[in-house]
C-alpha cells in the first residue's frame, strides 16, 4: 500500500488540489453546523442535503475562486461550466425536495 505523500501527481488539477488548503471562516462553519443540526432535529433530511450542497458549492469555488483562477488562467469557460452544473444540480435537488416521500 502506497503512502499518499509518495504519489506522483502528473495531472495539474490533482496536483493543485493536493497541494492547497482551503480555509473556511468560523462564522460560516458555525452557521452551517447550526442549520444542519436543525434539519436533523426536525427530520428535514432533504433540506439538510440541499443546505450542505449550497455550502460546499460556495466554499468549494466562490470562496476560493482565486485558487482556481490561478490554475485555469484567464479562461471563463470553467467558471461558466461550474456555474451551469451547480444550477442544474440545485434545480434537480429542488425538484427532489418537492416530491413526497412514500
Amino acid at each position: 500500500m502506497n503512502n499518499v505523500d509518495e504519489i506522483d501527481f502528473r495531472d495539474p488539477l490533482t496536483a493543485f488540489l493536493a497541494d492547497k488548503t482551503m480555509s473556511v471562516p468560523m462564522g460560516q462553519a458555525l452557521i452551517f453546523v447550526i442549520l444542519i443540526c436543525l434539519c436533523m432535529l426536525f427530520m428535514r433530511f432533504r433540506l439538510g442535503l440541499l443546505i450542505s450542497y449550497m455550502f460546499v458549492y460556495y466554499w468549494g469555488f466562490v470562496f476560493n475562486r482565486s485558487y482556481f483562477v490561478d490554475i485555469l488562467g484567464d479562461t471563463t469557460t470553467g467558471l461558466y461550466l461550474y456555474t451551469f452544473s451547480g444550477f442544474i444540480m440545485l434545480a434537480l435537488a429542488a425538484v427532489g425536495l418537492l416530491k413526497t416521500a412514500r
